[in-house]
């Protein structure tokens, strides 16, 4: 993982959580490294790995239990809303480029028509 300097690097630790349960490299109720292995796996401090952890524990997004561990949420509501929010954020960066160039809506339904009619979208 490599980090920017634009935002916190928990926070960045956090979103790329979200990304790989998003994308079922971690799936419902997987375990998790360990807050210390995964601060040594990233070369971060370990506090910045136990505030990714706890904040993601208060949105629910990861359980952890005294002894155990921590694992991701067996929540598929969490899964799905998550999932929600990726595609609002990608569709808004991606119409609002194509605002910027001048498309109007119905411009847009049409260039969206045509990559799905020529199977350019990955599915």
């Amino acid at each position: 993982m490599e980090f920017n300097q634009k935002e916190p690097i928990y926070a960045q630790i956090i979103d790329d959580f979200k990304t790989k349960f998003i994308q079922g490299t971690y799936g419902l109720g997987q375990e998790i490294p360990s807050r210390r292995e995964f601060a040594k796996q990233l070369g971060v401090n370990p506090n910045t790995v136990q505030r990714a952890y706890r904040e993601m524990e208060e949105m629910k997004l990861i359980m952890t239990a005294r002894g155990q561990g921590s694992c991701m949420t067996t929540d598929e509501r969490m899964l799905e809303s998550l999932r929600e929010e990726a595609l609002a954020a990608s569709l808004d960066q991606c119409i609002g480029m194509l605002r910027s160039f001048g498309k109007s809506n119905e411009a847009i339904l049409d260039i969206v028509r045509t990559y799905l009619e020529r199977g350019t979208v990955h599915d």
